[in-house]
């Protein structure tokens, strides 16, 4: 009995741990490996730019711009959300880093998140596009990575 508990606890606990997938948009047409970003002057949270900074030499007059964008602090009041609410896997923020050329969206990185966004969730989300967009031909890229996201033309 009191090992069923246990176990039972430590299923508890270790359920409510829960890391959160990222939703990875990326556009077949994309030739990679891209040789260069460009950080969004305008739409980047000023937040994060020397965590980005910190991560990649970013290139002024590179066709490929990078916009980070992020929501902290969400509340949802509907009630159609009061299940994931009082269960409490309601994200609480979200993080997106997106790549266009002009209007054409490249690759997309999404991901909700339990807790606010901070400069580790940004670095994470940053090596994930990395390794898949920039060092895709170093190597560092395995195909069946890539083919295991959503695609789109």
């Amino acid at each position: 009995m009191k090992s069923t508990v246990f176990f039972m606890t430590l299923l508890l606990l270790t359920a409510c741990e829960e890391k959160r997938k990222p939703v990875i948009f990326m556009d077949t047409n994309v030739q990679l490996p891209m040789s260069c970003l460009k950080l969004n002057p305008l739409e980047n949270e000023k937040k994060f730019d020397a965590t980005l900074k910190k991560l990649y030499t970013f290139k002024g007059n590179c066709p490929h711009q990078l916009t980070l964008s992020y929501k902290k602090d969400i509340v949802c009041n509907s009630g159609y959300n009061a299940s994931g609410q009082s269960l409490g896997k309601f994200p609480k923020s979200f993080l997106k880093l997106e790549v266009r050329k002009g209007f054409t969206m490249e690759y997309s990185y999404y991901i909700d998140l339990l807790n606010n966004v901070d400069s580790d969730d940004v670095e994470e989300g940053f090596a994930t596009l990395k390794k898949d967009i920039l060092n895709a031909s170093e190597g560092k890229n395995e195909k069946s990575h890539i083919a295991n996201y959503a695609t789109f033309k």
